[in-house]
């Protein structure tokens, strides 16, 4: 049986390439051509209001929230710190969204998007296992070219 769901939420990773200084997410993390890849097709699928960054220092951030760059990763955290990580995050997310009646997009690379999952009972994963990048690039493609048939 096919789910439906009454909303979707976009969640976009943040990257290592930034804008120096004060800016808003979204343009904060512009100067890297995956997160322009991954906003872009996020919002084939939904409005601005459902779609977040989620970054291993803030992590849920809206489009518009101004925000200083960083250097700050999960990849360098323990086990439990990435677990916590994720927790905060689904708890943001909770005070959001109903989760029986939203579906997750996580556009992120596998160190994200396994922190958040336990978390998070309607996920789809269109990078797992492939990691961000041009080679994930095909694959969100696909996904998003099914979802808009």
């Amino acid at each position: 049986m096919l789910e439906v769901f009454r909303e979707n939420s976009r969640l976009v990773t943040c990257t290592k390439n930034k804008h120096k200084g004060v800016h808003k997410a979204e343009y904060l993390y512009s100067k890297s051509d995956n997160f322009k890849r991954y906003l872009s097709s996020a919002r084939l699928l939904t409005e601005n209001e459902n779609i977040f960054v989620i970054s291993a220092l803030h992590k849920l951030v809206p489009l518009y929230k101004e925000i200083e760059c960083y250097d700050y990763a999960l990849s360098s955290k323990t086990p439990e710190e990435v677990a916590a990580w994720g927790k905060a995050v689904a708890d943001q997310l909770m005070c959001l969204y109903d989760f029986s009646n939203t579906r997750f997009v996580i556009l992120a690379d596998d160190d994200y998007s396994s922190a958040l999952q336990p978390f998070l009972p309607n996920t789809d994963l269109p990078l797992n296992g492939i990691g961000c990048g041009h080679e994930g690039y095909s694959q969100l493609d696909l996904y998003i070219s099914n979802l808009t048939k």
